[in-house]
């Protein structure tokens, strides 16, 4: 059955229930919480499983609107079960080893290492969109830190979201050389799946993070001398 079946199901029930104990029939509600219990962790089941539910009935909605998911009779068979019906910890390891590691001279800032990281994690896990968003989030944090640490825009520029007075292509020529063509139609193209406009970008998911870390390390390298001067 769908989240929708399994919803109306619930209702059905429930309603039995409330019957019964209407009724003062005890023995018959205490019978019926089982049925109610087993369908509620059956619609929870499906409600993890499917992010997107479609109905337009308003007792539906309102049921599912209420219904806590965290409430799983067993938690870690499920877990289990939903996780390792689509990825194996052989594919997981598999995954992040097709995404090498990011090089660089000195201590990059904690929130663009962790950047990298979720994007790795996401990429093993098959999360391809969330890989991509990363990976422009990954090039604007290391463009920003290099343009404020090599004095190239004000720190209130990042601080203040001031993109009217250094938008993202101001930013990325000013701390790019002779790539700044490459690396900006790079950034162009991840927007495209930032934005919603398209589920991958033109190089696809391995191809983007790939370049995202190929371009921050060259940005990082060519700027190392004046980066380890200002290096905390």
């Amino acid at each position: 059955m769908d989240a929708i079946q399994l919803a109306q199901q619930l209702i059905k029930q429930q309603r039995i229930s409330k019957q019964l104990l209407e009724n003062q029939d005890i023995e018959g509600w205490l019978s019926s919480l089982s049925a109610q219990f087993t369908a509620a962790d059956q619609l929870r089941i499906q409600l993890l499983e499917n992010p997107v539910v479609v109905t337009d009935d308003p007792i539906v909605r309102q049921l599912l609107d209420q219904l806590d998911l965290t409430e799983l009779e067993n938690p870690d068979r499920i877990g289990s079960q939903l996780l390792f019906s689509w990825i194996s910890p052989t594919e997981y390891a598999a995954g992040l080893a097709q995404v090498k590691s990011l090089l660089v001279p000195f201590t990059i800032p904690y929130p663009l290492h962790r950047f990298v990281d979720e994007a790795r994690t996401c990429y093993a896990l098959g999360q391809y969109a969330a890989v991509q968003s990363l990976s422009r989030t990954i090039l604007e944090a290391a463009v920003n830190d290099i343009a404020v640490r090599t004095g190239k825009i004000p720190p209130e520029a990042v601080e203040k979201d001031m993109f009217k007075e250094y938008p993202p292509r101001t930013r990325i020529r000013l701390v790019t050389t002779d790539a700044f063509d490459a690396v900006y139609a790079h950034y162009r193209d991840l927007c495209s799946v930032v934005h919603g406009l398209s589920t991958t970008s033109t190089v696809g998911t391995l191809g983007a993070i790939t370049k995202t870390l190929g371009f921050v390390q060259h940005l990082y390298e060519i700027h190392k001398a004046d980066l380890i001067r200002t290096n905390p």
